[in-house]
């Protein structure tokens, strides 16, 4: 295997990570007001360009290697798992700051506003959502998924050979 690809692609994890860390940032203090609009969704048209060049990386880096057709169903099978239980452990770090978001609103106005914690907790387009959407977890569950795409792909493109192993 050759240096210069995994270099290549370890620089793009951590350009990858500080946009995300960028993006995490963006979200205001709970119970705060914020302005009009989320700039941090212009974050993801560089993120959906460097998935995809991670996608490509993953493949070449692994291009090089003997893959047998028996290990990747249970690759992609365990990296959907991990990107099923990343999605399911968001929702309920949602919940959790919607609780806090509560007792931030509470503390400011004296009165919970459910109707407005929903209104700020629901859908990209909410600065209040940033930290839900850029996090370390919602990161490698990104990173699983390239992973997961260039595990199909090189499955797919081994079966449609008729071959044992995926050269």
């Amino acid at each position: 295997m050759q240096v210069r690809p995994v270099v290549r692609l370890i620089i793009n994890a951590m350009v990858i990570a500080l946009l995300v860390l960028f993006g995490n940032a963006m979200t205001p203090e709970p119970g705060q007001s914020s302005g009009n609009g989320n700039p941090a969704i212009l974050l993801l048209i560089p993120l959906c360009i460097l998935f995809v060049v991670m996608v490509f990386q993953w493949i070449r880096i692994f291009k090089a290697m003997t893959l047998s057709l028996k290990l990747l169903p249970q690759m992609v099978l365990a990296l959907a798992g991990y990107i099923i239980a990343g999605y399911v452990y968001q929702l309920h770090k949602l919940d959790i700051y919607r609780e806090i978001q509560a007792e931030a609103i509470e503390l400011r106005w004296g009165e919970v506003d459910w109707h407005y914690i929903e209104s700020i907790t629901s859908g990209i387009l909410s600065i209040h959502m940033n930290n839900q959407f850029f996090n370390l977890n919602t990161y490698f569950m990104m990173v699983a998924f390239s992973l997961l795409l260039c595990f199909l792909y090189r499955w797919i493109h081994g079966v449609r050979n008729g071959s044992q192993v995926v050269e």
